[in-house]
């Protein structure tokens, strides 16, 4: 069994009760949710690490029953569990002081280095206003900057072609690049 099918294997196991599986289920899911973290923190002073955002999202997570149909779904749904958390910790930070440095994340992994990050925030409420004219391509940018996921895991997610997804993310990518010059 490869390693998706057995995440989702697990992860279905789990949901109906099967609690002895939690330990398995962790070890393949735990480094995955950390390096989707890590990814947006590249190149950018975050207070919150990678593992307190991943067991934070989790945790919201499985307080709220959140269902799950595969490995990719539940990528995709923890996700965006780590947005409302990123939003929620950089809301706080900013309330908590004025004029406090805003949480900063990357939006191209591959340029972390060279990247200076950009305030989570307004990457929310662009994403918003993106969502109003495409609500898809808002998903699909928001499955791959917040999620990590590839294009291939965003088209099983959503239930569309790659080719669709690559056509999304362009646009997406632009309209998200015009909104927050």
């Amino acid at each position: 069994m490869d390693d998706a099918a057995t995440i989702t294997a697990l992860l279905q196991s789990w949901r109906a009760g099967a609690a002895d599986v939690a330990p398995r289920l962790n070890a393949h899911i735990y480094e995955r949710l950390k390096q989707m973290a890590r990814q947006r923190f590249q190149g950018s002073d975050v207070v919150l690490s990678p593992t307190v955002l991943v067991h934070e999202a989790v945790a919201q997570m499985l307080d709220a029953g959140v269902d799950w149909a595969s490995r990719s779904h539940f990528f995709a749904l923890a996700a965006l569990q780590m947005r409302t958390v990123l939003v929620d910790h950089a809301r706080r930070a900013a309330a908590g002081k004025r004029g406090a440095d805003p949480v900063a994340v990357t939006l191209d992994p591959a340029h972390a280095a060279t990247d200076d990050g950009v305030g989570v925030i307004e990457v929310h409420e662009a994403l918003g206003k993106l969502a109003a004219e495409d609500e898809r391509a808002a998903r699909v940018l928001e499955l791959t900057y917040f999620g990590g996921l590839d294009a291939r895991q965003v088209g099983e997610v959503l239930g569309i072609s790659v080719a669709t997804v690559e056509r999304d993310l362009k646009f997406g990518r632009a309209w998200l690049r015009e909104a927050m010059s």
